[in-house]
């Protein structure tokens, strides 16, 4: 009979925490629903018709066509519903899961590969955008997948990865155009990497690697440039008025930071402690101690676990979790090679400390020069996820050779007294700090179907309105125009309206203009009620829309925090905000 130890390798336990992952991203699936405004972009693909090329007005503003294309392709296979727009990145989130912990236990060791797992898995902000239809967690994914590739290219001179590397780094660009970072992360590694190993003849097959890598990807990404309907200007364009400039960089830092701790929920200081302890118990199985250094082991493990959580809910998980990592790095790029596998190359494992710390000293600088959109952030977390959970597994090994170098005949008391100190201690400062944090506790599963509720009570209104007057309540003798809410036109044509239209302005309304021939809606939500050209455009009309009906609406926090920061989502007696939709008839 096989003895645990042979039943749980660390590709087995990695598995497992990819299994976990997966669950909870489609857990509670009655609350997944199209609510961002860019959600309804990349999902209306298919509801927006011939006449609009089969794609929402705009759309190359806010992403390349990859990530639409595959949501319409999901879509074709399971229906116009909110589920298919997301399985693209329930899959691709649960995948990365998977992803970042083979590349930490080839990095790094095995260890390093089941905390870094775990730390994906049950990250809250990760969780929660993984049940969006945005781009941002599939587009993690094929950076991760690229940086990976480049660094097998760069570490062995292979060109056949130098090419694949490329193909990668075309998909991430042909999902999000930032997508190109994974250039950017390779080149900045490999000059320290080569000036500090002053390793001359890795430099020419490493320019030559470089080369393949940038060319595969301009290659891969030209079709997209080439086809985008006014160039690539109008794209930087519209991307220049998210900027925020230097003078905020401070500012933006620290609302970005706030966000995470809205939004991570309990999770977020739980994944620290779950990765300590998973990765412990991995390390109690595999090895042979005594039960006397066993009981020292684990009351330090749990005093480590509880003291992280502490410290996590006090701030944010991914503060915590960024100081390890920047502090894990640092201490072995400039003392000594990371403990690698052993048929790894020491050289090879420098480049991927070096990769890290290009990406997350990059990231940590340019993100807060943009608006503090929290999903912009995901990328970011990564590198954090790669180089933390080596750091736990680093703290997990110093732990247990601590106990396995002053053996006793029995556990000291002393280490248990200490251990037993910061537990309490920690378990207390846990409380309080999610007591602290206003965001609720289980913000990844929050619901999102606000929008597709008052769709719902939207088409039943209208019917009945129909009714009243006399006419034809069939879906398709009626039109409803909704002004710039792509989320809910999405869902008001999942719901069957078939003459439900994107609206930009409100010419169709304009006096002197023949009456409709068929009973003629406007719906305006949010973002059209704080537009001052969408009051501009109402008072045009010389009141040819009447007001109908006001549909109060609660969003859920992610979408808020595009708009307010953490300490605004709440209003004056603790209710989160409201926002409204209205409905107008043309008359």
């Amino acid at each position: 009979m096989n003895s645990p130890r042979h039943l749980f390798s660390a590709s087995t336990v990695i598995l497992l925490v990819v299994v976990v992952g997966f669950l909870l991203r489609g857990a509670l699936p009655s609350r997944i629903a199209i609510e961002h405004f860019d959600e309804g972009v990349y999902a209306s693909n298919l509801v927006t018709g011939p006449e609009y090329e089969y794609r929402y007005p705009s759309r190359h503003l806010f992403a390349p066509p990859l990530g639409p294309w595959l949501i319409e392709w999901s879509q074709v296979a399971w229906g116009i519903n909110d589920l298919a727009s997301v399985a693209v990145n329930l899959i691709a989130g649960g995948l990365t899961v998977l992803l970042v912990g083979f590349v930490a236990a080839r990095w790094f060791n095995d260890r390093a590969g089941i905390a870094a797992a775990a730390l994906a898995a049950l990250s809250g902000i990760h969780i929660l955008y993984s049940r969006t239809a945005l781009t941002d967690p599939l587009v993690c994914f094929w950076m991760l997948a690229a940086v990976y590739a480049i660094w097998c290219s760069l570490s062995y001179g292979d060109k056949s990865w130098a090419v694949i590397a490329g193909v990668l780094t075309g998909l991430s660009w042909w999902t999000k155009y930032n997508g190109w970072l994974p250039l950017a992360i390779g080149v900045s590694a490999t000059i320290p990497w080569l000036l500090v190993g002053r390793d001359r003849a890795r430099l020419r097959t490493s320019l030559v690697c470089l080369v393949i890598i940038i060319a595969t990807a301009g290659i891969v990404w030209s079709p997209a440039w080439y086809n985008l309907p006014d160039g690539y200007a109008a794209v930087a364009a519209n991307h220049r008025q998210y900027l925020v400039g230097l003078d905020r960089w401070p500012q933006t830092l620290w609302q970005q930071l706030l966000n995470h701790r809205l939004l991570e929920g309990a999770f977020g200081p739980l994944s620290l402690a779950a990765a300590v302890i998973v990765v412990g118990a991995f390390s109690h199985l595999q090895d042979n101690a005594s039960a006397t250094t066993r009981t020292s082991h684990f009351w330090k493990l749990l005093a480590l676990a509880v003291g992280l959580t502490a410290l996590a809910s006090l701030s944010a998980s991914s503060i915590v979790l960024a100081a390890l990592a920047v502090y894990w790095l640092w201490r072995n790029v400039e003392l000594r090679p990371a403990e690698s596998p052993p048929d790894e190359d020491p050289a090879a494992v420098q480049l991927a400390l070096w990769m890290l710390i290009a990406w997350i000293a990059g990231l940590s600088l340019t993100t807060p020069l943009y608006t503090a959109y929290p999903r912009i952030t995901l990328p970011w977390l990564v590198p954090i996820w790669l180089a933390g959970g080596a750091g736990i597994a680093w703290l997990v090994a110093g732990i247990r050779q601590a106990a396995d170098e002053s053996p006793t005949a029995s556990a000291p008391r002393g280490t248990i007294a200490w251990a037993a100190g910061i537990i309490v201690v920690g378990v207390a400062v846990a409380f309080a700090g999610r007591y602290w944090n206003p965001g609720s506790t289980w913000s990844a599963w929050q619901s999102h179907t606000g929008l597709a509720d008052i769709a719902a009570e939207v088409k039943a209104d209208i019917e009945q309105q129909i009714v009243e007057q006399g006419g034809s309540p069939r879906s398709d003798n009626y039109v409803v125009d909704v002004y710039g809410e792509p989320s809910l036109f999405f869902q008001l044509r999942q719901l069957g309206i078939e003459l439900a239209l994107p609206a930009s302005n409100l010419r169709f309304a304009q006096p002197g203009l023949a009456p409709p021939t068929h009973p003629t809606f406007l719906l305006a939500g949010p973002h059209a009620l704080r537009s001052s050209q969408f009051e501009e455009q109402l008072a045009e009309t010389a009141g040819r829309l009447k007001l109908l009906k006001t549909y109060p609406y609660t969003p859920s926090d992610f979408v808020l925090l595009n708009q307010h920061p953490p300490e605004e989502i709440r209003q004056a007696d603790g209710q989160q905000r409201q926002y409204s939709v209205r409905l107008y008839q043309l008359e």
